[in-house]
């Protein structure tokens, strides 16, 4: 179904010339087979979503850049070809497939391609019954878009895709933001696609963890425009963007690598791993006080009656399921955000109440749409301003972007970074401040396992006497490792308040992957094993 020969791609500057010495994806061959469910990784940045773009035509005609050799699609050779020439025969789900949306309730957004490929309308009806069938969402046709979960949203994101009857499906990080229940819904429904129905797809992820046993292939891009494809459990020699599960049988010398948890799960029990207690640390001063907090839109309570107490020396997490309130109770913290009721307390201040000075001195929030902080023209633009701001050495957000993210051009437009890359820059932006409050909403979201080490180890540089920490995660095995405690919400309400090990260990209702593997009490983390 889809033949890459000799394949190669730069990205280039204004004068011309290429942006890097080395071009994001250098004579690039592979076979994908009709019918094949591959996922596609590699390090935050290495070209993953350059891949997808070069089999729709938006990579160049869209991004720009000069592209070279052969994309031979079912057969057809699309090389140099518009995007609407790839339209009848390619879906694309994009990372938020929300801020796509071009009409109103979910039936017209499912028929809409269609209807602009000039489709007869009985023909659509007949293509839509099995689509909607495979993905479950007949309840739903009716409904506004605006009311759909984010498991609801990919699901319809990815029936509009196919609706015209196409053979490939590309999905960049479609279960990034969604919780445990609605990514597993959307993986199911992409199994079903693929075995049941013989669409291609090539789905790009950085949470290997959720995925890695359902596909049948994995293509990684490598960053240095190199691309291998194989099984799934011979594709992780670098470990920069290695699963828990890869890590874990690499650590215990396991040949050949585990990926399944079954698997993974059998050969820990015959081994016995010893492994340390996590370290918790203890509460500080009181740094945040929440009193009767409400958040409602409309009729909706997005948050009910909260009273929650924030102490320094502690990264506290908040899950929940899409839609519980994360986000909402964020801002609300945050002093911006909506709010119908109650205070939030720092320093005896409530922060809605705070001079915008003294609000960006005192809390730093990392919001899910990070390039909305990204407003200069070139990255250099962006950590020279973050380090006069922020009143600290010059160099300081370099430092932590690089190591968030490795050393890029700096003379690079902060919208040309990946969506990783992104994030990276704003939360080296945030993290210069230092501020007494660090709000992070969905932190690793486009993030490989190696900048999420790297975030890691620079929240515990932060852990202080004088900060309390606040991230929104569905991140499980993250939380397991940074959070020391963890609420959960559920409805707008807070229905647990745990550690790590209470919420997050083998007998929970959200274990991690070593707590699956290993249903030992007190692991949730890798960095609890020994070797």
């Amino acid at each position: 179904m889809i033949t890459l020969r000799d394949l190669t791609f730069s990205y280039l500057k204004p004068d011309g010339t290429p942006v890097t010495e080395t071009p994001q994806l250098n004579r690039v061959n592979l076979e994908v087979a009709e019918g094949e469910f591959v996922l596609v990784c590699g390090p935050t940045g290495s070209g993953k979503s350059t891949l997808l773009k070069t089999l729709n035509g938006l990579a160049p005609r869209f991004t720009g850049g000069l592209l070279s050799g052969e994309v031979i699609l079912d057969g057809k050779d699309l090389t140099g070809k518009e995007p609407h020439d790839f339209a009848h025969l390619v879906g694309f789900v994009n990372q938020q497939p929300e801020g796509f949306f071009v009409t109103d309730t979910v039936i017209d957004e499912i028929v809409y391609g269609a209807e602009q490929l000039g489709m007869p309308v009985a023909e659509i009806d007949d293509r839509i019954k099995p689509i909607i069938e495979i993905l479950n969402i007949g309840d739903l046709l009716y409904r506004p878009l605006a009311t759909l979960s984010g498991g609801q949203q990919q699901r319809v994101a990815i029936a509009a895709a196919l609706v015209a009857g196409q053979k490939i499906l590309l999905l960049d990080e479609p279960t990034s933001a969604l919780d445990f229940a609605g990514a597993t819904e959307v993986l199911s429904s992409l199994k079903k696609l693929a075995h049941e129905s013989g669409v291609t797809i090539l789905l790009a992820e950085h949470r290997i963890s959720r995925v890695i046993a359902e596909v049948d292939s994995v293509l990684v891009v490598h960053g240095d425009g190199s691309v291998t494809k194989g099984d799934p459990a011979t594709q992780f020699n670098d470990a920069r963007f290695a699963p828990p599960i890869i890590q874990l049988g690499a650590m215990l010398g396991w040949k050949p690598l585990s990926i399944s948890t079954e698997d993974a799960a059998a050969r820990w029990a015959k081994q016995s791993p010893d492994f340390q207690e996590k370290k918790l640390h203890e509460p500080g001063k009181k740094i945040l006080e929440i009193d009767s907090l409400k958040v409602t839109f409309g009729n909706v309570a997005a948050v009910s009656a909260t009273n929650l107490d924030l102490y320094a020396n502690q990264v506290t997490a908040i899950m929940g399921e899409n839609g519980s309130g994360k986000t909402s109770l964020c801002w609300a913290i945050q002093g911006l955000g909506e709010r119908s009721a109650g205070t939030v307390l720092l320093d005896g201040q409530d922060t809605a109440e705070l001079a915008r000075d003294a609000r960006l001195d005192l809390v730093a929030m990392i919001p899910q749409r990070a390039a909305d902080l990204l407003f200069l023209h070139s990255l250099a633009d962006e950590l020279k301003e973050s380090d006069t701001f922020a009143q600290v050495e010059p160099g300081t957000t370099a430092n932590l972007f690089a190591q968030l993210a490795g050393r890029i051009d700096t003379s690079i437009h902060p919208r040309d970074l990946s969506a990783g890359q992104q994030l990276a820059l704003v939360l080296a932006i945030q993290l210069a401040k230092q501020a007494k409050v660090l709000i992070l909403d969905e932190p690793t979201r486009g993030l490989d396992y190696a900048a999420k080490r790297a975030l890691a180890k620079q929240l515990q540089l932060l852990r202080s006497p004088e900060r309390t920490i606040v991230l929104a995660s569905h991140d499980v095995e993250f939380v397991a490792e940074v959070a020391d405690r963890v609420i959960k919400l559920q409805a707008g309400q807070i229905v647990a308040d745990q550690s790590p090990i209470e919420a997050l260990g083998w007998k929970s209702q959200l274990p991690s992957q070593l707590a699956q593997i290993s249903r030992a009490d007190g692991l949730v983390s890798i960095e609890q094993v020994l070797a």
